[in-house]
């Protein structure tokens, strides 16, 4: 970051507030314009700045906060014949007190380590707007050459691109924190060690959701660039192209990752209320996420329940996957439905936890990457797929819930599942509908 970025960032920062920004609706999006101007450009770029300040907010707090989590907290008797019986239990060894300290030191650091790379990003990627809008960037709006367009749209990529892995980072730093506090707990008579915002679930909700917001602007903003007149959004999608387009990226994830997939079935459209149906505005990269989701999670249940049968009596393949599609008066339902192992207590806690996995092994970017693997999309593990999804159908009034189902339910008039879970995705028709900031 420059010396200049230095000077004015803390005056800046002190001035920025959610309430200065706008809430934004799918329709208000829609109005922003049909081409890129000086003026909706100029607005987009105070948003996104903004945003980007009151993140950056944010972060700051919870280095600061995590940064207090060190062996002050749990200090290591120096006279272990006077204060050992009082300082930690009795059970506890002199040799476990020291191990949980040295290892909540080490977790400490790694979540350290990922908070001042999120900085460092927000940072960086800060500087992007805030140097055409001041000073001599200003020039590049009131210029608004082709060139100088092309450079913006430049910004607006950067700043899409450059955060794509940001919220496997806040995983990697809310779980190592996590980690802090369930190994100082015990020495601290059973205590929270300190009260994180970062372990607030409002709190993390709060920022993916601004993050969200920050993401679909410079996407509305690159669409609208490239001459697509409504942006992001869509109006007239094909729904049963969303949903194939997704199931063939879920089915490559599942392939890639297990060596097997389940058939998926697409059910054909049920219309519920009035029969002229009027195609409504879609958010399509968003509902494209939240299917893929849901259906790779219904592949790897349905696989997990089909491997438990011995080999001599199970199927060739796994049980199907069933996808309905419902439009309904006030609302569009997508239900994916899967014949797998369904959601018992421990699964069903922490489906919509953040970076919080029911799988035991950890995906680790960095290792798919140096494998020869042709999709490296993980399967599970990270706890962010699922938040995530119902996060961008809540940005607009829609949902996102999972129901266990007995076995015996009827699909078609010919074919009755096996128990196993229903996801509904809920897309809402209300394109007023404005976002919290």
């Amino acid at each position: 970051m420059s010396n200049a970025a230095r000077k004015f960032q803390p005056s800046f920062l002190s001035n920025v507030n959610s309430s200065g920004l706008r809430h934004w609706s799918v329709r208000g999006l829609i109005d922003l314009g049909r081409c890129v101007t000086p003026e909706n450009t100029t607005t987009l770029l105070q948003e996104v700045l903004g945003r980007l300040a009151i993140q950056l907010g944010r972060l700051n707090t919870w280095k600061n906060e995590v940064n207090t989590l060190s062996e002050s907290s749990t200090p290591l008797p120096k006279d272990t014949k006077v204060i050992r019986a009082c300082n930690f239990p009795v059970s506890m060894s002199m040799k476990e007190y020291s191990y949980r300290v040295e290892m909540a030191n080490s977790e400490r650091e790694k979540s350290l380590k990922c908070l001042k790379d999120l900085i460092q990003l927000h940072e960086n990627t800060f500087m992007l707007p805030y140097e055409v809008l001041t000073g001599d960037g200003k020039e590049i709006l009131a210029s608004f050459t082709k060139p100088n367009q092309h450079y913006i749209n430049g910004i607006f990529d950067q700043i899409e691109t450059r955060h794509g892995n940001s919220v496997e980072t806040l995983a990697d730093a809310v779980i190592s924190a996590r980690n802090v506090e369930e190994i100082l707990t015990p020495l601290s008579k059973n205590e929270p060690v300190a009260a994180l915002n970062m372990l607030n679930d409002a709190s993390i909700e709060s920022f993916l959701h601004s993050r969200l917001l920050i993401q679909l602007l410079c996407e509305h903003y690159i669409t609208l660039n490239k001459g697509k007149p409504t942006g992001a959004i869509s109006l007239d999608a094909d729904l049963v192209d969303v949903v194939e387009d997704a199931v063939q990226d879920a089915k490559q994830i599942c392939d890639a990752n297990l060596g097997v997939c389940p058939e998926v079935v697409i059910r054909p459209i049920e219309t519920h209320g009035s029969k002229d149906f009027i195609a409504r505005p879609l958010i399509r990269s968003w509902s494209h996420h939240a299917i893929v989701e849901l259906s790779k999670n219904a592949m790897k249940s349905n696989i997990e329940r089909w491997e438990k049968v011995p080999s001599v009596l199970r199927e060739q393949l796994p049980p199907c996957v069933f996808i309905k599609v419902i439009r309904d008066t006030d609302h569009l339902s997508i239900q994916v439905v899967d014949q797998g192992v369904g959601l018992d207590e421990e699964r069903a806690q922490k489906a919509f936890r953040f970076a919080s996995s029911s799988s035991q092994e950890r995906w680790d970017r960095l290792q798919a990457q140096q494998s020869y693997c042709a999709v490296r999309e993980p399967l599970g593990s990270l706890g962010v797929g699922l938040p995530i999804s119902r996060m961008m159908l809540r940005v607009f009034g829609g949902d996102l819930y999972l129901v266990n189902r007995e076995s015996g339910v009827r699909i078609s008039e010919h074919e009755v599942l096996a128990s196993g879970c229903t996801a509904t995705m809920k897309i809402l028709y209300d394109d007023s509908f404005t976002a919290m900031n």
